[in-house]
């Protein structure tokens, strides 16, 4: 799988994914941000699979997921500016079984992008340069 990024103006970047764009920063320091920061885009994507693979539990075992939530908050560090810890919360309005409430928690594992960030990476880099 391949994602392009390019700047669109100033430092407002956009990212093309299967067909789909992805607007992230402003153009300056004057103009509003139209997107969220790539960090921000980073947790969203943690929330957005965990989610995900609650749903998948949920509607496997005919439990209702409407109300179904993901929050979640992260620590951030520094010296290397990263975030260092994400506490994430699954909320479900519904009456659950201890074994469903275990059910859900085994299944949001499945997550490939909290199994991506706990697997540590690795990142390759390369600068091609075009004169």
């Amino acid at each position: 799988m391949s994602i392009t990024i390019s700047r669109v103006k100033g430092m407002k970047l956009k990212a093309e994914v299967d067909g789909f764009t992805i607007i992230t920063g402003k153009i300056d320091e004057t103009t509003p941000a139209e997107g969220p920061s790539p960090g921000k885009l980073m947790v969203a994507s943690l929330g957005l699979c965990i989610e995900v693979y609650a749903a998948l539990y949920l509607r496997k075992h005919k439990i209702p997921d409407e109300g179904l939530t993901v929050e979640i908050k992260e620590t951030n560090g520094q010296n290397p500016s990263r975030a260092i810890a994400f506490d994430v919360e699954v909320k479900v309005k519904a009456v659950l079984t201890d074994e469903q409430k275990s059910g859900i928690m085994k299944n949001i594992l499945h997550c490939y992008v909290s199994n991506t960030m706990k697997g540590n990476p690795e990142i390759n880099y390369s600068l091609l340069v075009d004169s």
